[in-house]
C-alpha cells in the first residue's frame, strides 16, 4: 500500500465549523492540500486566511458547497478535478441539528427533511459525486461524522438521531461496496464537543431556566464521565488517524470519542 501520510488531497466539508476548521489545520499541518467547504464562500475563504497566516505554504481551496445539492456537489467535483484532478481523502464533518425538540406527532415534515437532507442525503450525495476521485489501491478513505445520538435514540430528536444513525449504516454499506478498491470507509461518532455550537446551545438552556452559562454547563458537564465536553480536536485527531496508515486495516469502522457518554 502507498504511503498516505502526507502530501495527499484532502476534501472537508463543514470546513468552516467548530469541528471542521481544526480538521483543516490539522491536515494542513502533516502537509497536506485542503479542499474547504461550506455552505458560506467568504465563511471558508475566512478559515483559509487564518490558517494561512500560520502556515504560508499551505495549498488550499475554498469552495462554496451545499452537500445536500446534487448540483453543488458535481460543480466541487469540476473544481477539484481542474484543481487536483484527484482526492486521497473525503472527510464529511458538515452536518445539522434539529432546530428544537419536538415528538414525531408534532415534527415538521420541513424539519424532517432538513435534517436526514444535510446529515445523510448529504454525505450519501458526496460520496456518490466524489468517491470516483480517489485512486483505487492507494490508501485512500472516506470518513463521515456520525454522532453518539446516532448510537441510539432520544426522545422529540427522531430526525436527528435516525439521520446519524443513518451515517452510521451507510458508512458499513460503502465500506462493503469499495473494499476490493483498496478505498476504506469509516465513521467518528462524537459525544458533546466544547464548539461554539455547543456553547449556544448552553446559553440558551440557562436563560430557559433562569440560571448562568456556569450552573448549566455543570450541569451538563457532569452527565459526561469524563465530566467535561471534548475539544474539537478530539474529532479531527480522529479524522486524521481514520485518514492515515495507522488505521489501514480499519473499514466499516464507527470510533466513539464521546467522554464515556455511552459505550458500544
Amino acid at each position: 500500500m502507498a504511503e498516505t501520510t502526507t502530501g495527499r488531497t484532502v476534501f472537508i466539508t463543514g470546513a468552516a465549523g467548530g469541528i471542521g476548521r481544526v480538521a483543516v489545520e490539522r491536515f494542513v499541518s502533516e502537509g497536506d492540500a485542503v479542499v474547504l467547504a461550506d455552505l458560506s464562500l467568504e465563511a471558508v475563504q475566512k478559515v483559509a486566511d487564518e490558517i494561512a497566516e500560520r502556515y504560508p505554504d499551505a495549498k488550499m481551496l475554498s469552495l462554496a458547497v451545499d452537500q445536500s445539492s446534487e448540483e453543488s456537489l458535481r460543480e466541487a467535483r469540476k473544481a477539484i478535478e481542474d484543481w487536483s484532478g484527484s482526492l486521497d481523502v473525503i472527510a464529511l464533518v458538515g452536518g445539522t441539528v434539529q432546530a428544537v425538540g419536538a415528538s414525531v406527532l408534532e415534527l415538521t415534515t420541513e424539519e424532517w427533511d432538513r435534517v436526514h437532507n444535510t446529515n445523510l442525503r448529504g454525505v450519501f450525495l458526496a460520496s456518490r459525486e466524489l468517491v470516483p476521485l480517489l485512486p483505487k489501491d492507494s490508501g485512500a478513505s472516506v470518513i463521515a461524522v456520525a454522532s453518539y445520538w446516532g448510537r441510539s435514540g432520544h426522545a422529540f430528536y427522531s430526525s436527528y438521531c435516525t439521520s446519524k444513525a443513518g451515517v452510521i449504516s451507510f458508512v458499513q454499506c460503502l465500506a462493503g461496496e469499495l473494499a476490493e478498491s483498496g478505498i476504506r470507509v469509516n465513521a467518528v461518532a462524537p459525544g458533546n464537543i466544547n464548539t461554539g455550537m455547543h456553547q449556544a446551545a448552553l446559553a440558551s438552556e440557562a436563560v430557559e431556566r433562569g440560571i448562568s452559562f456556569e450552573e448549566m454547563r455543570d450541569i451538563e458537564w457532569a452527565k459526561i464521565p469524563l465530566k467535561v465536553a471534548g475539544p474539537p480536536k478530539s474529532i479531527a485527531d480522529a479524522i486524521y488517524f481514520l485518514s492515515s496508515d495507522n488505521a489501514s486495516y480499519m473499514t466499516g469502522a464507527t470510533v466513539d470519542v464521546n467522554g464515556g457518554v455511552i459505550f458500544v
